[in-house]
């Protein structure tokens, strides 16, 4: 097990590491660099601590699997609107960027040569995608495919980490640690700007249930949310039970969010 100074400086040579490989001087004229999710470094950190590899295989799996990461958020980025020649540029180097972060996770994954492991993640990339559809364009039958498909966007990639090696200890804790982590951000984000697509497909769902003579009400499907909130975070807290020995740092930032949540703070929905 890693102890905490060893995990924390470990923390931040790895993100340090991956920063230097993305924020690419050109790119850095025309586009904002990435953000490296420390939340998600730390979980890939802590699960491939206790994983019996080589350090420079523990290495290569958190450093492409990271990268990966930020090429998909990199191409979240990416709008259909109309735009300038200027921002045509920005658009067009966003692009290349995300396959150019895309290119350095197959390029660590094959320096390892285990072709297994590259299917199993290749089949989480396409997971991560197929439920963005899902959550950015098409219509949900209930609440709770939606907060699944959030959760498989969030957690694929790990996911599919804890099943090629057989650590499913690590799936309920860290899966919701991340989902709550997600939600939180999304309901900040509806909050302040009226900009989440979670909360966009929420409002489609809404206004299905709408069709079919449905009572929900938005006060309703916020609690509804806040409630999910909540559960999620009694799931990650048990999951914890599971992990031994588990990292006190991976403790602490799982407490910090839980102690941080204010449910009954008046919302946009409450005030609207």
């Amino acid at each position: 097990m890693i102890g905490l100074r060893e995990i924390v400086d470990k923390l931040t040579y790895t993100k340090e590491r991956i920063e230097k490989y993305v924020i690419h001087p050109y790119l850095r004229e025309y586009i904002i660099p990435p953000e490296i999710d420390e939340d998600k470094l730390l979980i890939l950190i802590s699960i491939v601590d206790q994983l019996e590899l080589s350090p420079h295989e523990k290495d290569i799996y958190v450093l492409a699997i990271m990268l990966m990461q930020v090429a998909l958020d990199t191409h979240d980025q990416v709008t259909n609107t109309l735009v300038d020649e200027t921002n045509m540029k920005i658009r067009q180097l966003t692009v290349l960027a995300g396959d150019y972060y895309s290119g350095l996770y197959y390029k660590f994954l094959a320096s390892i040569e285990n072709v297994q492991v590259i299917k199993a993640l290749s089949e989480g990339v396409k997971n991560i995608n197929e439920h963005k559809v899902f959550i950015y364009h098409k219509d949900q039958d209930d609440f709770h495919t939606i907060m699944s498909s959030v959760k498989m966007i969030e957690f694929s990639l790990i996911d599919k980490l804890i099943n090629y090696f057989g650590v499913a200890e690590w799936y309920e804790s860290a899966s919701n640690w991340l989902l709550v982590k997600r939600l939180l951000l999304e309901k900040q984000r509806q909050e302040k700007t009226g900009d989440s697509v979670v909360f966009a497909a929420l409002d489609r769902l809404f206004m299905k249930n709408q069709k079919q003579k449905a009572v929900e009400q938005p006060q309703e499907v916020l609690q509804i949310y806040d409630s999910y909130i909540e559960y999620s975070m009694q799931l990650m807290t048990k999951g914890m039970n599971k992990i031994q020995p588990f990292n006190t740092l991976y403790e602490e930032r799982m407490m910090n969010m839980i102690k941080d949540y204010s449910p009954r703070e008046k919302s946009f929905v409450e005030e609207g």
